[in-house]
């Protein structure tokens, strides 16, 4: 009996010590995460002089990190630690998915989202963006851009709210293509009606005033 609590409490003992080490790496990328936060929400602003080029630049420190996380994490035990980066990783995703609308008008696909990051090809065990970590960045993805939508009202852009109207509507019609289980998913993907609905009230309302160039 002795013999096999030893062998508990080195098995502990090394659990313990990679969670360290996972927080350790974490501390480095969780401020990139905040700092890509903080751009977006500078494309809101008036006389914003954002790129997409930037927040690309912002990450590249990042890098390492992930291949450290790599390195330390088997794919066996992979979703016994996932939790520990999950949110960072669908944060800094929507934000580049956020990013890259606004400057080419079309939507950052999955696998560009992985190999910007460096993370592996999505499949069981992998270190990768899970597809619902990716779904969730969608979601909110269509709240920002219905938030941007009025921004560009008030920056004189009435061209803008057109193409983000079709955009989300896209979107939308995707999502009810999916059979969703996931209660967070599905709870997001029902506000994606709302942000819609602001959306096209403003579309109709640049429309009404003869404000959309024809």
């Amino acid at each position: 009996m002795e013999n096999l609590f030893e062998s508990f409490t080195e098995e502990l003992e090394q659990d313990f010590q990679l969670r360290q080490n996972i927080k350790e790496i974490m501390t480095k990328i969780e401020p990139i995460d905040r700092k890509l936060s903080q751009m977006v929400q500078t494309y809101h602003q008036v006389n914003n002089t954002m790129s997409y080029q930037q927040l690309l630049d912002e990450i590249q420190p990042m890098k390492p990190q992930i291949d450290q996380l790599k390195l330390l994490i088997k794919p066996v035990l992979y979703y016994k630690y996932r939790d520990y980066w999950k949110f960072s990783l669908t944060q800094i995703s929507f934000s580049l998915i956020f990013s890259y609308w606004v400057e080419k008008k079309s939507l950052l696909k999955i696998d560009q989202v992985q190999s910007i990051l460096g993370l592996d090809e999505n499949k069981p065990g992998s270190f990768s963006l899970e597809l619902e970590d990716y779904l969730i960045a969608l979601c909110n993805l269509s709240n920002e851009l219905s938030r941007y939508c009025l921004n560009c009202v008030i920056k004189q852009d009435y061209e803008t709210p057109s193409l983000i109207s079709k955009f989300i509507s896209d979107l939308f019609a995707g999502f009810r293509l999916l059979n969703l289980k996931n209660d967070i998913i599905r709870k997001r993907y029902d506000s994606m009606k709302y942000d819609l609905k602001r959306i096209e009230e403003v579309v109709y309302d640049i429309s009404v005033r003869n404000l959309i160039k024809k």
